[in-house]
C-alpha cells in the first residue's frame, strides 16, 4: 500500500461510519415521528397497534447516502493528504 492510497482508505472508513451514524438517526427519527418505539435489539419499528413500521424513505436515503458518503471520503482524504503534505516535507536549508 503506497502513500497515496491510505488518505483514501481512511477517507471511505470515515464515509462509513458517518453513513452508519446517519441512518440510524434517520431510521430512529422516523420511527418515532410515527409515534412507534424503536426496537433496538430486532432494529424494528413497533407502532402502538403492534404493527410493524416500514419507512418509505428507502430511495431518498440511498441517494442521500451516496452524496454524503462521496463528500466526506474526499473531504478527509484531501484534510489528511494536507496534513501529511505540511508535516512530512523535508525542510531543505540551502
Amino acid at each position: 500500500m503506497n502513500r497515496t492510497s491510505v488518505p483514501t482508505l481512511i477517507g471511505v472508513f470515515t464515509s462509513l461510519l458517518v453513513i452508519w451514524a446517519l441512518h440510524t438517526f434517520i431510521i430512529i427519527d422516523d420511527c418515532l415521528d410515527h409515534g412507534g418505539s424503536f426496537q433496538y435489539d430486532s432494529g424494528k419499528c413497533l407502532l402502538e397497534n403492534s404493527q410493524v413500521y416500514e419507512s418509505n424513505l428507502a430511495n431518498i436515503a440511498i441517494l442521500l447516502y451516496f452524496i454524503i458518503g462521496f463528500t466526506v471520503s474526499l473531504l478527509v482524504s484531501f484534510f489528511i493528504r494536507f496534513l501529511l503534505g505540511k508535516y512530512l516535507k523535508p525542510n531543505h536549508k540551502t
